[in-house]
């Protein structure tokens, strides 16, 4: 198997699977590998290292101070308008001309859309960050039920087992050759915590072993 080559800064990335799957597991293995991320974890279960802030009002301080954060908002600050203003503020943070590179992940998109109705900076965010070296890694659930930037502005896709059929269809569409091949390894993936990458821009996809958890 080859490799597993890490995305530079400005690279977008999606993590795609159900409940237990993996896809944390390998996004938290992923980002252990960078000096600069901040970790969006609404329910406290990522084990990565970083400075904790609880607080958003601490968070923009801590920003230009750390290089590695989690940030795990207390339940009263868990709504759309905070997240807003997260969003906002990161993406101000660098620029193209002064950038200021940094990992953005969120663990599971869902539990900041609050009903499929997500912050309306996250789009704006995600469309503008790659010029200004901002990488937004994003794992969820239903790929279908997400705002379009998410997998439209990624350059690789990275599925574990996904439990509903118009998910895997949905998917497989991102394959340029081999569509029916990569549909059928989706079908087949349940269980064995094995994952496919997909390369969104040539439109090549890879499969790669079982991992440890």
């Amino acid at each position: 198997m080859p490799k597993l080559l890490l995305p530079n800064y400005g690279q977008h990335i999606t993590f795609l699977g159900a409940t237990g799957s993996g896809k944390s597991v390998l996004a938290c293995k992923m980002l252990e590998q960078y000096e600069r991320y901040l970790a969006i974890d609404t329910q406290d279960s990522l084990d990565i290292k970083g400075k904790v802030i609880k607080n958003p009002a601490s968070l923009k301080l801590q920003y230009k101070l750390q290089d590695r954060i989690k940030y795990t908002p207390q339940p009263d600050f868990i709504s759309s308008g905070y997240f807003n203003r997260i969003f906002k503020e990161v993406l101000g943070s660098s620029t193209k001309r002064h950038p200021n590179p940094r990992i953005i992940y969120i663990d599971e998109i869902f539990h900041i859309g609050f009903g499929q109705s997500f912050p309306s900076w996250l789009p704006k965010s995600i469309a503008t960050a790659r010029q200004r070296q901002l990488s937004f890694w994003i794992s969820t659930q239903r790929p279908r039920c997400i705002p379009m930037p998410v997998l439209s502005e990624a350059s690789k896709i990275y599925v574990f087992y996904l439990n509903k059929e118009d998910d895997v269809k949905y998917v497989s569409s991102f394959a340029r050759t081999d569509k029916k091949l990569l549909e059928q390894s989706l079908y087949e993936q349940k269980d064995d915590y094995s994952f496919i990458e997909i390369d969104a821009r040539k439109g090549t996809w890879q499969k790669y072993p079982k991992l440890k958890l």
